[in-house]
Order: structure tokens, then C-alpha cells, then sequence
């Protein structure tokens, strides 16, 4: 059981119950999603996620709950497609409900897993992309150090419009030099 903490959250390893809560709680906030949006799926399918994060959980992804300091479930963040020989991953975060989005909480759980992949997991790079309409994640990014290196021009199809996919890095130098960690 991993548990990370962070000054308003907790990292915590996932429980079956808290991908199903997680799956019927997730919002989506506006005309342009950030993610697959799966109409229809039942709750069992939380369960098929559940199983795929256990499968690979601190082999080649480490994927845990965001947590209030007050132990409520709200989101879900995770550094993935951990390359061990090249010492890379992907960093991917997630806020459930519309109305704990923009308290602080994905930024504060990024600073906290990032430090344990830079310290923990020796890492050297961390990864992330993001859409070029995504605001709330370009500025999580941002403010945690990460630096735009790339666009992958109309990458994405949405809504019936083609979109710039956008590629961040973060460093462990810059990490620990610019956040002083």
C-alpha cells in the first residue's frame, strides 16, 4: 500500500470501491472532452479498470487516488509507461467533480508523485500531453515546472474539429532547482 502526502492531499493506492466511485462521479464540464468519453459502459467496467491497474501497478505504472487531507476520493493521478532503463514516464491527472476542479488539488497531488518519481523511482524525465484547449492542465504543467517541447499539429478529433495535441517535459534538475524540492 503506497500512501504519498502532499500539503492538501493524499496519494493512496486504489480500491476496487474507489474506481467505482470514481467512474460514476466523473464529470464532464464542457463541449470538449479530455478524455474518451464511453456512454453506456455499465459500473462493471470499473472493475476491468481496476484489474488493468493492478496488473501493472509499480512494473510499469504507479497509479493512485487523490484524497483530501479530510480522506474524500476526488480524482485519480498516475505516472505511467515507466521506461526503467531510460528512467521516463507520463504523468496523467484527473479531477472527478466539476466543483473540486481548480482547488488546488491536481497541482498539489502532480508536486507530490512527481517528487517520488524524481526520489523515489529515480527518474530523470517526466512527460505529459495535453490538448491545446485544455487551460486547467497547460497551467497545472506550467506551474509545476514542465516545459512545452512539442505540438503534434491537429493530432486530435473532436466534437467534429481537429485539434494540436501538446508535449510537455519536466527534468528532475529543473524539479528539484525551480520547486525547491
Amino acid at each position: 500500500m503506497i500512501e504519498l502526502e502532499g500539503d492538501i492531499t493524499v496519494l493512496k493506492t486504489l480500491e476496487r470501491e474507489h474506481c467505482k466511485k470514481l467512474w460514476r462521479e466523473h464529470e464532464i464540464d464542457d463541449d470538449l472532452p479530455t478524455q474518451p468519453f464511453e456512454p453506456g459502459k455499465s459500473i462493471e467496467k470499473a472493475d476491468e479498470w481496476f484489474e488493468d491497474i493492478q496488473k501493472k501497478q509499480g512494473e510499469e505504472q504507479y497509479y493512485l487516488g487523490i484524497f483530501t487531507k479530510e480522506d474524500e476520493l476526488v480524482g485519480d493521478i498516475q505516472v505511467t509507461n515507466i521506461d526503467w532503463k531510460n528512467r521516463t514516464a507520463e504523468l496523467g491527472v484527473g479531477i472527478s467533480k466539476i466543483e473540486d476542479r481548480g482547488k488546488g488539488y491536481g497541482s498539489d497531488a502532480s508536486r507530490t508523485i512527481l517528487k517520488f518519481g524524481f526520489e523515489h523511482l529515480d527518474l530523470n524525465r517526466v512527460s505529459a500531453r495535453t490538448f491545446e484547449f485544455n487551460k486547467p492542465a497547460i497551467k497545472l504543467l506550467e506551474k509545476n515546472g514542465f516545459e512545452l517541447e512539442g505540438r503534434e499539429k491537429e493530432a486530435a478529433f473532436i466534437s467534429g474539429d481537429r485539434y494540436d495535441r501538446l508535449i510537455y517535459g519536466l527534468l528532475r534538475s529543473k524539479f528539484k532547482e525551480e520547486l525547491k524540492v
